[in-house]
């Protein structure tokens, strides 16, 4: 069944709302590493329940698999530490505001994907929106820049290996279950061998929680994933870091802080980017 583009692009609007929402978990989180090792367990069940259902990868795609999982540990590392440095402000829209033009230049060059003028011109607005976020952003401390940076720079690797990966599977749900169970197996060792006792403790005291932001994370990861196998995966990158707008509501809603004329001005940019993707 052949899916409208409208439908797609809608669809990774959601898992940008999602995105947004269980990374605002983690940072609020007085646990913040073992609230994320929490929602990667929950991606490891999920991942698990779906591999028991499909057909194995294809062997073209176990080293999509591998880069992809170590490109997400790296993720999970930057991202952790970020926020011990940074508020959630500033933080989220470091990370994920340098990730459509890197994924852009990576898909041309690593999978020999252009885009069409309109979706170009969509990339380029979503980019400029989302530098004006950021132009506020760039006054805080060097250390806390380059986790940040170097948090987008790990979204880049495993979005791009996803993204290749899911294209030389059959199915793409059987990569997406593989990855799931490769990186919350990694994350989850990593609490058993350093603090297995806080780990259990803590999962018994937020098992709602948890349980809520990783059907968010896995979800939201999945349909952004399928996204790459239909649509360009530069033009799919763009409209998911919308997120940065949720993380704009969510930060003045829900941790009060202010809302700005500059971040209305970068809004509308941003929603006219996402507009022209998707009616390239």
């Amino acid at each position: 069944m052949v899916v409208p583009e409208s439908i797609v692009y809608g669809l990774v609007l959601l898992s940008a709302l999602a995105h947004a929402a269980w990374n605002a978990v983690v940072k609020h989180s007085a646990e913040g590493f073992l609230q994320l090792a929490m929602i990667r367990s929950v991606g490891l069940l999920i991942g698990i329940l779906l591999a028991t259902q499909l057909p194995p990868p294809e062997p073209e795609a176990i080293g999509f698999l591998l880069g992809g999982a170590i490109f997400q540990y790296i993720y999970f590392f930057l991202l952790t530490r970020s926020y011990r440095v940074l508020d959630y402000g500033t933080a989220y829209p470091l990370a994920r505001g340098v990730t459509p033009l890197l994924v852009a230049l990576a898909a041309l060059l690593f999978l020999d994907e252009s885009l069409q003028p309109l979706q170009l011109t969509g990339v380029l607005l979503v980019s400029c929106g989302i530098l004006a976020l950021l132009l506020k952003e760039l006054q805080v401390s060097s250390p806390g820049i380059l986790l940040s940076l170097g948090t987008g720079i790990a979204i880049t690797g495993y979005t791009t290996l996803g993204a290749a990966g899911v294209r030389t599977v059959a199915n793409p749900l059987s990569f997406v279950a593989w990855l799931e169970i490769l990186s919350g197996a990694g994350i989850l060792l990593a609490v058993l061998v350093t603090q297995p006792m806080r780990g259990i403790a803590f999962a018994r005291t937020n098992l709602l929680r948890g349980s809520a932001s990783g059907v968010l994370a896995s979800g939201g990861f999945a349909v952004a994933l399928w996204a790459t196998s239909v649509m360009p995966v530069a033009a799919v990158a763009a409209t998911r870091e919308t997120s940065i707008l949720f993380a704009s509501v969510i930060s003045v809603y829900v941790l009060n802080e202010r809302f700005s004329a500059r971040r209305l001005i970068a809004a509308l940019i941003i929603f006219t980017g996402v507009g022209a993707l998707a009616f390239a």
